[in-house]
């Protein structure tokens, strides 16, 4: 009878694991986390939220996740550690957790989600193998280039968020090759109003859906040949502005609010689905890096103290044309050919005042929500000058 009991004992231990295994957990203490400690494969969610006594959070049998684990308001939470997790189909979500200082999940391969939001005390964040992730957030936290970033062996992602970590000077992503979602890097680097942003590489990459970039002192993109919906650089402190193989944005191209911006350059750039948007950027007075450029199918706006604009291929511009410039050295017949070819109404004058370029200040608690707010203003700003635009025209 003690081996028919004993084998009853370990089929009924394995249900119950599986059981287990697979429940919605909502845990309220570190007991209720213990439960779980002998899962190897987790199906069910897991929510751990406001356990004041909690200071570490380890499931060391863990290999995979096709479940939820949420982790959120532990305010003594320091540690976070998933050390043999290799693939996870499901999500992993850690928000205002103020104490962690380090997440490690070493051995992770692929994942499906994986946000953090609002760890101040983040240092360490350890996903060195990680190669495939569908949606990746890093943000609020208190991350710097002081050990191997955990985004660098990245190959292929939907979105990415890394915003607002204002320690991080630097980001190398140097094996990704495509982000078939969008990608926001903003905000990060500007410790304390003292820093001017962060650096952004991407040596490899070579398509994009969606991509808003700000708050950059230095952008690689050697690789970037494609972007299908629209690309937005604004309010950076780069100089150049340069993607060297890019050749076509499927919507909009914006490059706004750039104060130290001189020079734009899209040797190879072809068509762009949408508008063109130039604006407010201190420094630029000649725009001439739209060499084979031929076809805008929405409206090309422009508004600045340019005295040299220069779009030679343009032959067909779909929505209307403003081109408003403070500089009194500016000539609108350099642009005959690209009004002509324009669809909507028309405007281009110089020695414009309200044209003018003024300065823009990064700040350094900008939020992915002021980030918002901020596109949201910008296109407020948009259909003013387009509607000042038309009045112009129609005067005209």
């Amino acid at each position: 009878m003690a081996p028919i009991a004993s084998s009853l004992l370990l089929l009924l231990s394995a249900a119950i694991a599986v059981k287990v295994c697979g429940n919605q957990v909502v845990a309220s203490s570190e007991a209720d986390i213990a439960v779980l400690a002998a899962c190897s494969t987790f199906s069910g969610s897991l929510t751990i939220s406001g356990i004041s006594s909690l200071t570490a959070v380890t499931l060391p049998a863990l290999q995979s996740l096709t479940g939820t684990i949420k982790i959120a308001s532990n305010p003594h939470l320091a540690t976070l550690a998933f050390d043999n997790l290799q693939s996870s189909t499901g999500s992993i979500t850690l928000y205002n957790n103020t104490l962690l200082s380090a997440v490690n999940i070493p051995n992770l391969k692929t994942i499906n989600t994986l946000e953090i939001v609002t760890a101040p005390s983040l240092r360490q964040l350890s996903l060195a193998n990680v190669q495939s992730i569908n949606s990746f957030k890093v943000e609020d936290t208190g991350l710097d280039n002081s050990g191997i970033m955990p985004w660098s062996s990245f190959q292929k992602v939907n979105d990415i968020g890394i915003s607002n970590n204002k320690f991080l000077k630097a980001i190398d992503i140097p094996d990704l090759n495509t982000i078939s979602g969008r990608l926001i890097v903003a905000a990060n680097g500007l410790m304390e109003g003292k820093g001017e942003g962060a650096t952004l590489r991407l040596s490899n990459l070579t398509s994009i859906s969606n991509c808003t970039l700000r708050h950059l002192t230095d952008l690689q993109l050697p690789s970037l040949s494609a972007v299908s919906s629209s690309l937005s650089l604004d309010e950076t402190n780069l100089k150049l502005i340069t993607a060297p193989h890019l050749k076509t944005v499927g919507q909009t191209l914006s490059i706004v609010s750039n104060n130290l911006l001189s020079n734009i350059s899209f040797p190879e750039l072809t068509s762009i689905g949408g508008a063109l948007q130039i604006a407010n950027n201190t420094e630029l007075t000649s725009v001439q890096g739209f060499a084979k450029l031929k076809e805008i199918s929405g409206v090309l706006n422009m508004r600045g103290d340019f005295s040299n604009v220069s779009f030679p291929e343009v032959s067909s511009v779909q929505g209307g044309m403003s081109v408003l410039s403070s500089s009194k050295d500016f000539d609108c017949t350099t642009l005959s050919k690209v009004k002509a070819s324009a669809r909507g109404k028309t405007v281009c004058q110089a020695q414009v005042k309200s044209a003018k370029p003024t300065n823009s200040n990064n700040d350094d608690s900008l939020s992915n929500s002021a980030v918002c707010l901020m596109k949201a203003k910008q296109g407020a700003v948009w259909a003013v000058m387009a509607l000042l635009s038309g009045l112009v025209s129609y005067a005209l």
